[in-house]
């Protein structure tokens, strides 16, 4: 029976049906003959069974909206409790079969993989259910195609042995009748999620629940044809019990409603945007020539090209660049292009001889990264995170920029070194870089950083992974290099930035001294476009 309102998998008993973030707390409670009605189709036994299969990710940013969603989460399973329908709950890590629990396949024929599918699912029988045992006998060949040997029979054991811990009891013979509903809170390994896929497959309503959002990656790769509705919520949180009692919360009255769907209606076209409206960025290094950086440099990131809203993350079109050597050798007018790139937002360096020493206790970051793979909640919560002053969203952010610049290629560095040092350098960022982080609206002005170079010396590994963390993490980033000398490029892949090469080096340069000002300088009239568009000849 095919209707529509239902995803097309054809000739199939199970089929998925949509929900909302808003309401798949009430959707779920619907009855099987509900579900059927509302969409046009009638209930008969051993028929349709339409599920409902989605994950909640994240947390609300507001105060108040987490007192009201920590609320709706005990709620939720209070009246599945309570409710006709068997409520399937886990809440900690799925562990492994046993060894007793392995014993039901010992007398299955191995001759060859054909047979030893055959033999995994001739053990599968849920008591008292033999519509749902021939629909896992049915299943189980899908999530076992493509494997072979040890990994064939470890993925068939495991998803048999958990399907009989969830199945096989006396709640479930009593009470299978009516669409039984798994919900599973907390981290998810890739197995366990293949086992949610499992029991969505043979009928079962599935609700993963998670407030860490690192979880979003691995979902993703393991949504199976995309059958798992993903909806994401705007803030991460480590992974707490589940809700056993209500907290007061907050009650919003019509007036505050009517403004918070007033600001949806503002805010969320691209066009107009709240203060701080969004803590997730990507930054896209923009290919540019000289002179478009300083049509660019004071540019807010939402009217440069590029310029992205995806969700709750913000694509900022940004700059990182070397300008080699000095423009028809005029080194004033030099210096007054870099003073007036100089904004409230810039951090200035003058380039001083690296310190020649080894960076020492790098051992300490072993139990915080696997392979290249930086563990970031462990990160997160151990002694090593200076950070925890600062607001998740924006910690989360550091952290996770950390692991794009070991996965970036942009770096140049020993792979036994490269991510202890990523980690060295991103635990230690300076408090002003830090400071202009916190401020840093992702929608406006964006912050600067200026090296001048004018020594004989090369960039260390320290210098060079700060520069692509903070290129990562949405800066603009010029490297003034009046003598043309290498620096950046020591440790740094020329992929990651543009360089700008002038027509004469200066040597012995005597830099002067700058002032930040108070205030974003006005547009130059002699740029890129000013050349263009000038009136008349002088």
């Amino acid at each position: 029976m095919i209707f529509e309102g239902f995803s097309t998998e054809n000739k199939k008993l199970v089929q998925t049906i949509t929900t909302t973030a808003e309401t798949f707390n009430k959707d779920i409670f619907e009855s099987h003959a509900e579900r059927l009605a509302s969409r046009g189709g009638h209930f008969t036994e051993n028929e349709l069974i339409p599920v409902y299969f989605s994950a909640l990710l994240g947390a609300p940013t507001e105060e108040d909206e987490q007192a009201n969603f920590h609320n709706m989460l005990y709620n939720l399973r209070e009246d599945l409790i309570k409710c006709p329908k068997l409520l399937l709950y886990i809440e900690h890590e799925l562990k492994s079969p046993t060894p007793d629990e392995l014993s039901i396949f010992d007398d299955i024929d191995r001759t060859d993989d054909e047979s030893l599918i055959s033999g995994y699912c001739g053990c599968i029988n849920i008591g008292g259910d033999e519509m749902r045992t021939k629909l896992a006998r049915d299943t189980l060949p899908f999530f076992l195609n493509n494997l072979t040997g040890e990994a064939l029979s470890e993925t068939a054991q495991t998803l048999i042995v958990w399907l009989n811990r969830c199945l096989n009891s006396e709640a479930y013979r009593a009470n299978h009748a009516e669409i039984p509903v798994l919900m599973y809170y907390g981290n998810i390994a890739p197995m366990a999620i293949q086992f949610l896929h499992f029991m969505s497959r043979i009928g079962i309503d599935v609700l993963y629940i998670c407030s860490n959002m690192t979880m979003l990656s691995t979902l993703k790769r393991n949504n199976l044809e995309g059958r798992m509705q993903i909806f994401e919520l705007t803030c991460s949180k480590p992974v707490t019990p589940y809700p056993d009692k209500a907290v007061k919360a907050k009650l919003a009255t019509v007036a505050y409603n009517a403004s918070k769907e007033l600001n949806n209606i503002l805010y969320n076209n691209n066009t107009f945007f709240r203060d701080f409206q969004f803590s997730d960025m990507q930054s896209l290094t923009l290919k540019t020539t000289y002179d478009e950086i300083d049509v660019l440099w004071h540019q807010p990131s939402k009217y440069r090209t590029g310029f992205e809203v995806n969700g709750d993350k913000v694509t900022i079109p940004n700059i990182f660049a070397k300008i080699s050597g000095v423009k028809d050798g005029n080194l004033n007018a030099y210096w007054d292009n870099v003073r007036w790139k100089l904004s409230p937002d810039t951090r200035m360096i003058m380039k001083t001889p690296s310190l020649k020493r080894n960076i020492e206790h790098l051992d300490i970051f072993k139990p915080y990264y696997n392979g290249e793979q930086i563990l970031i909640d462990q990160l997160k919560s151990s002694n090593l995170n200076k950070y925890s002053y600062l607001s998740d969203s924006l910690q989360l952010l550091i952290f996770n920029k950390l692991q794009e610049a070991v996965d970036s290629g942009f770096l140049k560095l020993d792979p036994n070194e490269l991510v202890p040092m990523v980690l060295y350098v991103g635990t230690n960022i300076e408090r002003e870089i830090l400071r202009l982080l916190q401020q840093y609206d992702f929608t406006k002005d964006i912050p600067k950083l200026i090296i001048i170079d004018v020594i004989e010396d090369t960039f260390s590994k320290v210098e060079c992974i700060q520069l692509v963390l903070y290129n990562l993490l949405g800066f603009d980033i010029i490297v003034y290099t009046p003598t043309g000398y290498r620096n950046i490029e020591t440790f740094v892949s020329e992929a990651a930035f543009e360089t700008h090469v002038m027509n004469e080096f200066k040597y012995n340069v005597h830099v002067p001294k700058f002032k930040r000002p108070d205030s974003i300088p006005k547009p130059k009239d002699d740029g890129l476009f000013g050349k263009l568009f000038k009136k008349g000849r002088k």
